[in-house]
């Protein structure tokens, strides 16, 4: 009796011990869905997926968006001229690919817009936190997760370069990427830094810092159909997809083609590359910079 109550025993600690060790395999398994960013970063993931060549929707830039008259942006304008001239940013840029899409200082001036309603307070604000609270979302090459977990990516050492230089540490948050305007406003993050395009229609709500790279949004297919979608006439009546209120969602709503085909939004833009490779969406329409180091 005594025997058998030590094999059930024993029976029972290796249950247990079998199902801690799969709940923390389903944890990092977890993770590594959560950060598929960084694993699809090399091409893996989405090896099966390709840029539609010659089939650019839209020339873009980049910049970082603070709070509607901010007098955070002169400052920052100041570091982001100073970090290029230094070739900080050159060489953050080329670990990540983006040295053709980086901006000169004198590109950067051409294109900013100054709005004309800088306000006082909003730099001493961040400034007496010790931090500035950065709004991102997971988008390789921009933010990410690399293999050991650590948060990597151009816009993240970017941002990582210009606090130092701002006696700031910088606290990344994710973010409904819908809803940004509003945790912007809401002061729940001081900027939008993760590959934030800039449109006529966000200066309403946001205040640009001088652009740092250069982007167009482009379509993604699978390789398979590479002979079935050439051009935009051959997408009229595809199923598309586009990462809710991204640059990529106003180049279909903006098309005369691509506007009356059958869309989905998702909410970040590796869901509509696994739209597209799972056979539930044709096409997604993304930015380059992203799609160039996702696809492929």
């Amino acid at each position: 009796m005594r025997t058998i109550t030590l094999k059930r025993f024993i029976v029972v600690i290796v249950a247990v011990l079998t199902i801690a060790l799969l709940a923390g395999c389903g944890g990092g398994a977890k993770k590594d869905a959560d950060t598929g960013a960084a694993a699809a970063g090399t091409g893996g993931s989405y090896s099966d997926l390709m840029i539609i060549p010659g089939l650019d929707l839209a020339a873009e830039e980049y910049a970082i968006g603070f709070r509607v008259g901010s007098d955070a942006v002169p400052e920052v304008n100041k570091i982001i001229n100073g970090l290029n001239d230094d070739g900080t940013l050159a060489a953050i840029a080329e670990r990540y690919g983006l040295t053709a899409t980086l901006m000169s200082n004198a590109a950067m001036a051409e294109s900013f817009v100054d709005m004309g309603r800088t306000q006082e307070g909003d730099l001493a604000f961040i400034k007496s936190k010790g931090e500035l609270k950065i709004g991102i979302t997971i988008f390789a090459p921009m933010n990410y997760y690399d293999e050991a977990g650590t948060l990597v990516g151009f816009d993240t050492e970017f941002a990582e370069a210009v606090c130092s230089k701002l006696g700031v540490n910088p606290k990344f948050i994710e973010i409904n990427w819908d809803t940004k305007e509003a945790e912007l406003a809401a002061q729940n993050i001081d900027c939008i830094w993760n590959g934030l395009t800039v449109t006529e229609e966000r200066r309403q709500n946001i205040e640009f810092t001088v652009p740092y790279l250069f982007n167009k949004q482009v379509i993604v297919i699978r390789i398979a159909d590479a002979d079935k979608f050439k051009t935009v006439d051959d997408l009229a009546n595809a199923k598309l997809t586009a990462e809710m209120s991204s640059a990529g969602e106003d180049a279909i709503m903006e098309h005369p083609v691509l506007s009356g085909a059958p869309y989905t939004a998702m909410q970040k833009q590796t869901d509509t590359l696994l739209e597209v490779k799972t056979g539930k969406a044709d096409a997604a329409v993304l930015d380059y910079t992203a799609a160039r180091s996702l696809v492929g």
